[in-house]
């Protein structure tokens, strides 16, 4: 099976995930706080009778809180994490063999750019987001 990405926005910059890697996009809804955790994990959302880590991806990325129930969820295949970052919107799901060019990421969590029909992308490989977001959480402690 091709390979699809999840392409969406943050604070109006395009980024993209592989598919496999998001278990859900969901509406915004309530969340619980954490105490003492860094600023961008706004709390813990009730997913499917699990309790799932919520981060402002914007905030986490430095663009400034999202606007309270606006935007989208991703909730993280729960493989890989407990986590749903709260993004603006999804655009859409596209197959990578409509990805027009490709060239090097900008950063250490964007490991390519993507030229699309729909825009500009960075790639986001998830296991590297959450290593980033462990080590903030242990340099927190």
């Amino acid at each position: 099976m091709e390979e699809r990405l999840l392409l969406f926005t943050v604070r109006g910059e395009g980024y993209a995930f592989e598919l496999q890697e998001v278990a859900e996009v969901m509406e915004p809804s309530e969340s619980y706080p954490i105490p003492k955790a860094p600023v961008h994990f706004v709390g813990l959302i009730n997913f499917h009778g699990a309790l799932t880590a919520l981060v402002d991806l914007g905030l986490y990325l430095g663009k400034g809180r999202q606007a309270r129930s606006q935007g989208k969820f991703l909730v993280l295949d729960p493989r890989l994490a407990g986590l749903a970052l709260w993004v603006d919107g999804v655009e859409s799901v596209v197959p990578a063999s409509t990805i027009l060019a490709r060239s090097a990421g900008d950063g250490a969590l964007c490991t390519e750019r993507l030229e699309t029909a729909q825009g500009n992308y960075r790639l986001v490989k998830v296991e590297t987001l959450l290593q980033a977001l462990e080590q903030g959480l242990a340099g927190a402690a």
